[in-house]
């Protein structure tokens, strides 16, 4: 659904580009460049680094660019940290050019290619209003978690699930929030003391043709000062991006940490921060040069899965150009109804490569999210088994989906067109 160029948003195709997104990358950028956030940063590296120099010594040549990474993504929050003037705003997004800008990436913590994430700072006591407009006939897979700013642990206070969401007949929805009950208002969130900031996840299947709802909030409650400065913003962020490293470093080294080649049952994701509708798994890949994994998994029964490949530190890798993930539209199922999955240094000819982009250590993810309320026949499952590349054949099922060169070359090329759908700006 085309949108007007106009008030907020600045392309007919694209709701992430807003005057919001682009004011808060302008800031972000300004606090990232001041002194005490370069102090912090510097800090923050060095208590990271001496913990993990040993244990992640194949990969310290991608250390710098994920505190980087890190440290704008505190400094994009703290951009847009202020609840009495608040803003929409994206966050972890990879590096990327828009609007004649360089924007640096914002990921870490193991965030997902398929989840378009976007913050939008609230508190208890504040009265907002977020109107919200479906990019289809259908309301875009989305979850809105109001968290509290606890950095050891983010802490999820209330949570809005878009298939209990009501909107009309043009695909517009309003979403409440205040310190009220709902009292028999549809798409209402209710604060509570320690609200600090709304969580925005909307999922994305076909990166070709869906696209994140388009959203704006405005602050109902008239405002009893002016609008923070970067000086202010900034001794926000510092204090995030020094005390966020400890969870930060938990994200990582809880993957790496796991026995080699194995998953661990599918687990609630509510446990480590995540969705409470989400179940997930985290495994320790070690692939040697002549080595391939093949993963074995089911549909679940949950509306939307991806599997994908971190490195050491929970950053994903350019999976916009490579096969890094797959979702449950990206991946073929095999005719038994399964899915055969192969993480691999060299493309094995299955539609299914999941590519190791050279890293013979990764921390694999597999979501299932969003369940039917009558449940499923068939909980989610997977396993790994380790083979020599030269005996796929003989271990590959015989439904699985092959794939030619060519196939191959259109696959990513589909996978580049999508993901730069994301950045359009105009």
């Amino acid at each position: 659904m085309q949108m007007p160029a106009e008030g907020p948003f600045l392309s007919p195709e694209n709701p992430l580009a807003t005057v919001d997104q682009c004011e808060a990358e302008d800031r972000a950028q300004r606090i990232f460049e001041r002194p005490e956030f370069e102090r912090a940063r510097a800090e923050a590296a060095h208590r990271w680094r001496n913990a993990v120099r040993f244990p992640a010594r194949s990969q310290m040549s991608r250390f710098d660019d994920m505190i980087d990474e890190y440290a704008f993504h505190h400094a994009l929050w703290a951009a847009n940290s202020d609840s009495v003037y608040p803003k929409v705003t994206r966050v972890l997004a990879p590096p990327h050019h828009w609007f004649g800008r360089d924007v640096r990436g914002s990921r870490w913590g193991g965030e997902s290619p398929d989840v378009i994430y976007r913050i939008i700072p609230v508190e208890h006591g504040g009265t907002y209003e977020i109107v919200g407009r479906a990019s289809s006939c259908d309301l875009q897979m989305s979850v809105y978690s109001l968290m509290s700013d606890n950095t050891a642990q983010p802490v999820t206070q209330a949570l809005l699930d878009s298939a209990d969401m009501l909107l009309d007949e043009k695909g517009q929805f309003v979403i409440t929030i205040d310190a009220d009950p709902a009292r028999g208002r549809a798409n209402h969130l209710q604060t509570r003391p320690g609200t600090d900031w709304l969580n925005i996840r909307d999922v994305i299947g076909d990166w070709l043709t869906e696209t994140p709802n388009a959203l704006s909030i405005r602050r109902l409650d008239l405002p009893k000062r002016g609008p923070l400065s970067d000086e202010e913003l900034s001794e926000r962020g510092v204090r995030r991006l020094s005390d966020g490293v400890y969870f930060a470093y938990y994200c990582s080294r809880s993957g790496s940490t796991q026995p080699p080649n194995w998953t661990q049952p599918p687990v609630p994701s509510a446990r480590t921060a995540g969705l409470s509708t989400q179940l997930g798994t985290k495994a320790n890949l070690v692939v040697d040069d002549e080595e391939a994994l093949v993963v074995i998994t089911n549909g679940g029964g949950a509306l939307f899965r991806n599997a994908v490949l971190h490195d050491l530190f929970s950053m994903t890798m350019t999976y916009w150009s490579h096969t890094t993930s797959l979702n449950m539209t990206q991946m073929v199922a095999d005719e038994d109804g399964r899915f055969t999955l192969v993480i691999a240094h060299e493309d094995p000819g299955v539609h299914n490569w999941l590519d190791t982009c050279g890293l013979n250590e990764m921390i694999f993810g597999h979501r299932w999210q969003s369940f039917p309320p009558e449940g499923s026949d068939e909980p989610p499952a997977i396993i790994v088994e380790s083979v020599r590349f030269n005996d796929l054949d003989a271990v590959l099922p015989p439904g699985i989906k092959r794939i030619s060169t060519a196939e191959r070359r259109d696959q990513l090329a589909r996978r580049e067109a999508g993901f730069s759908r994301r950045f359009l700006d105009y």
